[in-house]
């Protein structure tokens, strides 16, 4: 009998009304970053494509440059960039064109030339985990694919420069608050989704509201890395997978190189599908097993089960 609940590559949007009241503030939320990850400076925006878009405007990208893009880059990706510049599909790439990598799932990406923004969107970092892996100027983090908040990313910047000029950018009036609103609803509504997606532009920051749940998230982040350590430890010990411990920035899945059925791992609460990765040689089917905070000890001994009897 298949869940009711499943398991996608992310944790679901999780909040309780009393997350949106507290001390947290914008200021707090990249203070208290900055301490934990001395090594960029954040600027917290409303969403990961907004963050991408500033970060193209930032490099001054335009419609007569090309960016190349990582392997299957999702539509919110290329929807970001063509509001900017130019995408090149990877597999027609040029090394002398700028690169936009994704470190996919949390898995660092194969080096490449002239990298100028790391989409880090659903990367879990251990404190003091050094940022820019492929030395770009840019990286970012979605919250929403890390913490499960309702909105907000961040775009850690390397040079605190270009950080202090996009703070002054950001827009924070009261189209913010509405434009979050159609978010939230559209985790209900669906056809809400495309109007939201809509005013996803431009130089968009968060409200106090935002803010204060973003702050109360971040501050479970020690319990979160823990929890997703314990869970990369017991598939290590518990399993016939071989791969090297991660160290640094977590993974949110873990890769099977399988062929059990993907309807059997659906019946047991995995909804990712087999997908392609990319190990900077060439494109793997695996199937994404989340191990993320969502996921219970139990669930994913399940589904390892199925893998160690084939």
């Amino acid at each position: 009998m298949k869940k009711e609940e499943s398991h996608f590559l992310w944790p679901k949007v999780s909040y309780k009304w009393h997350d949106f009241f507290g001390k947290g503030s914008e200021e707090k939320i990249e203070s208290t970053l900055k301490e934990m990850f001395p090594s960029g400076f954040p600027v917290v925006c409303s969403s990961g494509r907004v963050a991408l878009q500033i970060a193209l405007t930032e490099k001054n990208l335009k419609r007569t440059d090309n960016i190349n893009l990582f392997p299957y880059a999702s539509h919110c990706v290329v929807s970001a960039v063509s509001r900017v510049t130019n995408s090149t599909p990877f597999l027609y790439s040029n090394n002398s064109d700028s690169n936009l990598v994704y470190h996919q799932w949390g898995y660092n990406s194969c080096e490449k030339n002239n990298v100028i923004i790391e989409d880090s969107v659903d990367s879990l970092y251990e404190k003091n985990t050094p940022l820019f892996y492929s030395k770009s100027d840019y990286e970012i983090w979605s919250l929403n694919k890390i913490l499960g908040t309702s909105s907000g990313a961040i775009l850690w910047c390397k040079k605190m420069k270009d950080a202090k000029r996009i703070k002054k950018k950001l827009i924070k009036n009261n189209s913010v608050i509405f434009s979050w609103f159609l978010r939230i609803l559209s985790n209900k509504y669906l056809k809400l989704y495309k109007y939201w997606e809509g005013t996803e532009v431009n130089y968009k920051g968060i409200s106090k509201y935002q803010a204060k749940e973003i702050y109360n998230k971040i501050l479970s982040w020690d319990s979160l890395v823990l929890d997703r350590k314990n869970k990369i430890n017991y598939i290590l010990k518990n399993s016939k997978l071989t791969f090297k411990k991660p160290k640094g920035r977590l993974p949110n899945v873990i890769l099977l190189n399988s062929s059990v059925p993907e309807k059997k791992l659906s019946e047991i609460g995995f909804s990712p599908g087999y997908r392609h990765f990319y190990n900077g040689i060439k494109l793997n089917k695996v199937f994404p097993l989340p191990i993320h905070q969502d996921v219970s000890i139990s669930e994913i001994q399940q589904a390892l089960k199925l893998n160690n009897d084939l």
